[in-house]
């Protein structure tokens, strides 16, 4: 067997996903440590996480969080060939699964989730400018804001055929269709679609919420503004945002602002995955 080069080019695995977690500012301060945590080291591997029942005072409760992360070869034994020199490290084509899964989650009595997961699968480039980085397996199911509950239908086809940069930037010049043109999100912040590609130092926020609707009778006072729900003496949800770039994709399922008597931020259900070789071509 022929010694192996001291530096050879090999692909860096990269990718994480998170459970829950909060920081509540005020009336108090109060720190919910990520709760459910999976992430893999530059050589791939397994990480799983599994949580129980957790609250955090009045603010936050959840029954259950699951997370995990697994890169590998896709051939197992095109790996084994790599450690012989036959194959080459870089010439294996890889993939990385990323999964977040929340059960049961409450934030301050008032807004409930069911269910909500993240699921991510990406490739190595293997001779593409750009990995392919797919959407398989998001939820958001159970939402109830009070007694009024929220159908969020998900955008999981859009991204899985747009699964680089350059194809969702190649779509979006080619014209969206009317259900995907609020995906993107113009880059003042401002509501409606975005009229031009909205990049910004090669990223773009984007969201995988298609559609929210009320399931029954509306809320009184919340009131829905594209992926986002805003209830007065709560603050605001966030659903299924997504930041792209042409190496990563992360993905963020449930996001509170809280803005009344209690201030401060909870995520839930997020993962992010790329990676890539090195040295770069």
């Amino acid at each position: 067997m022929a010694p192996l080069p001291l530096h050879p080019r090999r692909y860096v695995f990269r990718g994480h996903a998170s459970g829950v977690s909060a920081h509540i500012r005020r009336p108090e301060n109060q720190l919910l440590a990520v709760q459910g945590c999976s992430s893999l080291p530059v050589t791939g591997g397994l990480a799983e996480s599994k949580v129980g029942p957790q609250t955090l005072d009045k603010w936050v409760s959840f029954d259950a969080v699951a997370t995990s992360a697994h890169g590998d070869y896709v051939d197992a034994a095109a790996g084994v060939a790599t450690t012989t020199g036959a194959v080459a490290f870089d010439a294996a084509p890889t993939e990385t699964r990323i999964r977040s899964e929340v059960h049961g989650l409450a934030i301050l009595g008032r807004v409930h989730v069911a269910h909500a997961a993240v699921g991510l699968i990406s490739q190595s480039a293997a001779g593409q400018e750009q990995p392919s980085i797919r959407l398989e397996g998001n939820v958001l199911e159970g939402v109830r804001i009070d007694d009024a509950r929220l159908a969020i239908t998900l955008a999981e086809d859009f991204y899985r055929e747009c699964d680089t940069k350059d194809k969702l930037a190649q779509r979006h010049a080619a014209g969206l269709a009317p259900e995907h043109a609020g995906l993107l999100l113009p880059l003042d912040g401002t509501a409606g679609p975005a009229t031009t590609f909205p990049e910004a130092n090669g990223t773009v926020k984007c969201t995988i919420v298609k559609e929210i609707r009320w399931d029954g009778d509306p809320h009184p006072t919340a009131t829905i503004h594209g992926h986002v729900v805003r209830v007065p003496n709560f603050g605001k949800i966030y659903f299924g945002e997504m930041f792209i770039t042409g190496e990563s994709r992360r993905l963020t399922m449930v996001r509170f602002q809280l803005g009344s008597d209690d201030g401060g931020e909870v995520t839930a259900a997020e993962g992010e995955s790329n990676g890539g070789t090195w040295p770069p071509n």
